[in-house]
């Protein structure tokens, strides 16, 4: 398996690079040079667009989503971390706060932190009109612009409609990525607590980033 996992690593990080290499990284303001998240090339979107929300789209979607249909759905072989440090959000360049990405068990495996059982993660499920996808893309990657690149994975939907979704991963080599905070330790989670406690951006006090997803999904053991 360690073979595997170095092979996963070894691809994701040539990805990465080759994304990193049209966007450019300013680590100045730890975001995409042209305030925007990276697409491999190639990147094909579904059709029709869903796109799968797992943080702050869970309680906070873009204005005009309320129109969207949307349903809660479930990623398969994902799991959500407070491992991403926000410059452009919920904390500043100067004092980084910490915000969620999604991220595969292969990735996990990658970086030495390989689940016992596969992992799943909850969230919310909304599904872009034609006549919206152009808007909402441009909303989107300009929202993940710190380290965030365009994914595409299956989410179960409630009532068991499998649909593919576009999601927003910030991958274990981007730049604001924090591995150690992949974890279930209590000095990990302290770790992570203390960060959020103190720290506050343009979006608002890094606390309500997580009590606000914490009161979204009360069934997730991670958040609460």
């Amino acid at each position: 398996w360690m073979r595997r996992a170095l092979l996963v690593l070894l691809w994701c990080t040539v990805r990465l690079s080759r994304q990193m290499a049209t966007t450019g990284w300013d680590s100045s303001k730890g975001i995409f040079v042209g305030e925007r998240a990276a697409a491999r090339e190639g990147f094909e979107l579904p059709s029709p667009l869903w796109v799968f929300g797992y943080a702050s789209l869970v309680w906070r979607p873009e204005a005009g989503w309320e129109h969207f249909e949307s349903a809660r759905g479930r990623i398969d072989g994902w799991s959500r971390w407070f491992a991403q440090r926000s410059m452009d959000h919920r904390g500043t360049p100067e004092a980084p706060g910490l915000v969620c990405t999604l991220l595969p068990d292969s990735a996990l495996a990658a970086i030495g932190r390989e689940r016992r059982r596969p992992s799943a993660t909850v969230g919310t499920a909304y599904c872009v009109p034609e006549d919206r996808v152009d808007d909402v893309l441009a909303s989107l990657d300009f929202r993940e612009k710190g380290g965030y690149s365009r994914e595409v994975a299956t989410v179960r939907l409630e009532g068991g409609l499998a649909v593919s979704a576009l999601v927003y991963s910030a991958s274990a080599q981007n730049p604001n990525f924090v591995p150690e905070l992949v974890s279930d330790d209590p000095a990990a989670l302290d770790q992570a607590a203390a960060i959020i406690a103190a720290s506050s951006g343009p979006s608002g006090p890094n606390s309500e980033y997580l009590f606000r997803l914490a009161d979204a999904l009360p069934e997730d053991a991670y958040l609460q």
